[in-house]
Order: structure tokens, then sequence, then C-alpha cells
């Protein structure tokens, strides 16, 4: 009886990790490009991220402002994260160099959780009482010896429907580069199964 009961998570467990590898986009220049893998470099990220047009737009349709001193710390924030999560599988070298897979990622999108000072240039009146669903999107460039062998693009769009709490003004974005400090490494173990 108890058996049964445990199998049902037992599966779950094995199909999880299969479950977590799935980027929005994947760009395999070699099917190989990933074979032997040992040392990996993870440059500082950088951002792209888009300009808001209007000043006042309610609609939701348009990116939020973001400041670039708050650009530059998620930047860092989400390089440190993916740093520790290369770290764990793979031996992180300073410099790029022959046979090092270099990392190269770029915030292209930034939504806080809470109200940050852009937000509240651009809307007088806003409550720091006030949450949003937040995210973040990147793009990854894998390199090996001077060549680019893989690209990845990826979102996450935080739910309210996810019962966690707003505390934190980027807790959506911070979520993400968590999630993605896992699934990029676990990429490189099976990439043929990490394009939805």
């Amino acid at each position: 009886m108890r058996m049964t009961r445990l199998f049902p998570l037992a599966l779950f467990a094995f199909a999880l990790p299969a479950l977590a590898l799935s980027f929005d986009a994947l760009e395999l220049a070699r099917p190989d490009a990933f074979a032997g893998v040992t040392r990996v470099h993870v440059a500082d990220a950088t951002t792209e991220l888009p300009q808001p047009k209007s000043r006042f737009d309610r609609s939701g349709d348009e990116p939020r402002a973001v400041r670039d001193t708050d650009a530059a710390a998620q930047a860092a924030e989400l390089t440190d994260d993916l740093r520790r999560g290369f770290d764990r599988k793979f031996d992180l070298v300073d410099a790029p160099g022959p046979g090092v897979l270099v990392v190269k990622p770029s915030l292209t999108r930034l939504a806080s959780s809470r109200p940050t000072l852009a937000d509240f240039d651009r809307e007088i009146g806003l409550s720091f009482r006030s949450v949003y669903a937040g995210g973040a999107a990147l793009t990854v460039v894998f390199e090996r010896d001077g060549q680019t062998v893989a690209t990845v693009r990826d979102r996450y769009d935080g739910s309210f429907s996810d019962g966690s709490p707003r505390i934190g003004v980027w807790q959506d974005s911070q979520r993400a580069y968590s999630l993605w400090a896992r699934q990029l490494p676990a990429l490189l173990d099976a990439p043929a199964t990490a394009a939805r």
C-alpha cells in the first residue's frame, strides 16, 4: 500500500527536470555544441530594454520605464545567479579561452512587481501599495572558441494566481533569474528537448 502512494510521486519527481527545460526559443548552430564542456565563463549581463513611447499609458501593452541604475543592478543580480548556477556543475573561469563555453546573457525586458522610482516619475499619485505581475526576458548567446554555438530566448511573466505576496520590488524578475540559473546549466545536458 505504501509503494502505491509513493509511486506517482516518484514518477513526478523524475518527470520534473524534463518539464523544467523549456525555453521560448533555442537555436543550435551545431548539434554537438555542448559536447565535452567542463569549463564555463559567464560574462557580465547586459541590458537591451525597450523604452516606453508615452508617459501615461495605462493599457499595459507598453513596457514600463526602468531607470539605468535599476537595470544595472538587475543585470548584476542575473550575472551572480547564473554564475552560482553554472558553478554547481562546471568549473567557472574568469576569462574566455580555448575550449571554454562563454555564456553571454542580456536582459531584454524588466517589469517590477512593485512601483519603482521610474513608475512614480511617470504616474503622479501612484500608491506605494500598488502591485504588478512583473517578470523578465533574456537572450543568452553561447560561444565556444569564438563562434556562436547556441542562442536561447526566454520570458518569465509573474502571475497573481501563484498566491505569492508581492513584497519585493523585483520579486518576479528575481524568480526568473533563479529559474534560469537552474535551467541554463541543465540545457548543456539535453539541448534537443529545451525549446517549447
